[in-house]
């Protein structure tokens, strides 16, 4: 992408957006809502009420059922899609045909094939991918630690699930709709920081406790070095944690995003501003208005196929136990 070639600098970015759910209502709107240089043109959902009352409060902006209507009727410099995961491919590749900058949310797809799909598609280059943790300001300290004589990594992502996130639709159970289960849905924002720091691993094994939509997750990986590492995923949790520990031959190194700040090995703390699950929606859009970047670029559409595809060889090893 070219953001001064797509939208010439002292111009607002006319945006719209595909999917009024929580994702978009609690990360996607509120980027926009902070910026001058952002404007919410249209948006649509398959529940057309559900749109319409969101943007009760902004007569202007179109709302529907279409996503070739809206992008028509609105002429959009960007779009964000926040449908469940089988629905993400239409509104991309209708987007990417018209030339409008897209920003995907994780994963790619429900599937690999459409998720290939897409990132061949020949606009692929305007698409990114909501992967927040590579832009976070805190990966620059954690990749410099990486080459401190790490021995392994511990990654986790626990969460209470649906007692704190309630979707509008219940598509997270829906095998068909979501394509897998918590690995597919939560193990995509640790995996593509790990591969940014440390490159393209092998997944060596895979426990998941159930066979169709899994709410925990183990997998066993090696990175290139023989570097061994650990991804640990719960989504029926009694506490939250987002995390990543590089243990070393005397103490550990910690990536808190739950706390936003990295704990070095000898005691000292970097701390971090801001909400770091916004960073790739800001970057996104930073990258369009061409103002100086708060964050690291975010992940295109390369990267979060390569991200789907350690997915999808995870699952194929996964055997089937219960996880505590």
């Amino acid at each position: 992408m070219t953001p001064a070639a797509e939208t010439p600098r002292g111009r607002r970015v006319r945006f719209a957006a595909v999917g009024c759910g929580r994702v978009f209502e609690r990360y996607h709107l509120p980027c926009v809502d902070g910026r001058d240089d952002v404007e919410l043109v249209g948006v649509v959902d398959t529940d057309v009420e559900r749109a319409r009352a969101l943007t009760a409060d902004r007569p202007a902006v179109w709302t529907g059922d279409s996503v070739q209507r809206l992008i028509a009727a609105t002429r959009p410099d960007a779009l964000s899609v926040c449908t469940p995961n089988d629905a993400h491919a239409e509104p991309v590749i209708a987007a990417l045909d018209a030339g409008v900058a897209v920003l995907c949310e994780k994963p790619l797809a429900a599937t690999a094939a459409a998720a290939r799909r897409m990132a061949e598609h020949p606009a692929a280059h305007l698409l990114s991918v909501n992967l927040p943790f590579r832009c976070h300001p805190l990966a620059a300290p954690l990749a410099a630690a990486a080459g401190a004589g790490v021995r392994h990594v511990t990654a986790v992502v626990a969460t209470p699930g649906n007692r704190v996130w309630r979707a509008y639709t219940p598509w997270y159970g829906d095998r068909a709709r979501a394509g897998g289960g918590a690995l597919l849905d939560l193990g995509p924002h640790l995996l593509d920081l790990l591969v940014t720091v440390f490159g393209a691993p092998e997944v060596r094994e895979c426990t998941v406790d159930a066979p169709d939509v899994e709410e925990r997750a183990r997998v066993e990986l090696a990175f290139p070095g023989d570097l061994p590492a650990t991804l640990r995923i719960d989504r029926a949790a009694r506490r939250l944690e987002t995390s990543v520990t590089l243990t070393t031959a005397d103490r550990d190194h910690v990536l808190d995003l739950r706390r936003n700040e990295f704990r070095h090995a000898d005691g000292t703390v970097t701390p971090a501003a801001g909400r770091p699950e916004l960073a790739a929606v800001t970057a996104f859009f930073d990258r369009l208005t061409g103002v100086d970047a708060a964050f690291a670029p975010p992940a295109g559409a390369k990267e979060a196929l390569e991200v789907q595809l350690l997915v999808e060889s995870a699952y194929g090893r996964a055997r089937t136990t219960p996880l505590t």
